[in-house]
């Protein structure tokens, strides 16, 4: 079975290659630079990433919590595939984020960036005050009063992600991770795909997920659909060094090279405003994993607040 599903995922990605020119970060056919040449909105006006400037930040006292429904329910297969760029995990319709406007987004893949390329190099796509973290997860989701995500990915309100960025724990590995980063070996080339069972999403999200920036921005890579409402989680998960290292080194790309450094440059923000729902930066607790002790220790990430 898992032959079979390896075998339609080459052929889809195949299909993918004549229709669509092959892209880069870097070194390529297609280097991210030369994306708008292949893709217009890649050159627009509300790109993503974005750095985070956290004095320009805007509080927004009516920005609620997000509500997840399905994200605590580890159960059923969960379909995984190296697609040249990154690890993807196909996610259940049952997943739902709803926003504080009422919209309800259904999920549909999570995936990761990541860097690697020296010992020193991190690889979010966000960065804060100029600070790039060493992983960010990206939980893709289409609104839906959308019939699909294939309708949705072309409406002007169709599409939002919630994204969370993860550091490094030097206290002990997050066994929430743990069957995620042991089946990487099975998807070492692109195409190839595996299945994880009974993932709880949830958990491996930051521990606190009530606080959050968000802006209008765009898919990250081609076609950069400037349809996309971010949610940026402001505190972060954590993987041990080894589960980082691992994650950076166990695929290869198109060029059979370790797959490392995807992640694209932070775009201008132009006219666009970045609001939070929460006015004092909040307080970081490193340590979060299964289990986390008793005690671990948390440390503000700096003080002060956002525009009110």
């Amino acid at each position: 079975m898992r032959a079979l599903g390896t075998l339609v995922a080459l052929l889809l990605l195949g299909s993918q290659a004549h229709s669509e020119p092959e892209w880069t970060y870097s070194e390529g056919a297609l280097e991210e630079e030369s994306w708008p040449l292949e893709y217009p909105a890649c050159g627009g006006h509300r790109q993503s990433p974005i750095n985070l400037q956290r004095k320009k930040v805007q509080y927004n006292p009516s920005l609620q919590v997000l509500e997840l429904k399905g994200y605590d329910t580890p159960t059923g297969e969960f379909s995984m595939i190296n697609n040249g760029h990154t690890v993807q995990v196909s996610l259940p319709p049952t997943m739902r984020m709803t926003t504080s406007d009422g919209t309800e987004y259904i999920a549909l893949q999570m995936h990761y960036h990541w860097g690697g390329a020296s010992s020193e190099v991190s690889g979010s796509e966000h960065t804060v005050d100029g600070i790039r973290r060493v992983i960010e997860v990206h939980v893709v989701h289409y609104n839906s009063k959308y019939e699909s995500y294939d309708v949705a990915k072309d409406a002007s309100d169709g599409l939002a992600v919630l994204a969370a960025f993860i550091e490094i724990n030097d206290y002990a590995e997050n066994t929430y991770y743990s069957q995620l980063i042991s089946q990487l070996a099975n998807i070492r080339y692109p195409g190839q795909v595996t299945t994880l069972r009974d993932l709880n999403i949830r958990e491996m999200l930051p521990e606190n997920v009530d606080h959050y920036y968000t802006y209008q921005g765009s898919l990250t890579t081609p076609p950069c659909s400037e349809n996309v409402l971010w949610f940026v989680l402001a505190n972060s998960a954590f993987l041990s060094r080894a589960q980082v290292w691992k994650m950076e080194n166990s695929l290869l790309n198109h060029l059979n090279e370790t797959l490392q450094n995807g992640y694209r440059s932070t775009q201008p923000l132009n006219q666009r405003v970045v609001e939070a729902n929460f006015l004092h930066y909040p307080t970081q607790c490193v340590g979060q994993g299964s289990p986390r002790k008793q005690g671990s220790p948390c440390h503000p990430l700096e003080s002060g607040s956002f525009q009110a």
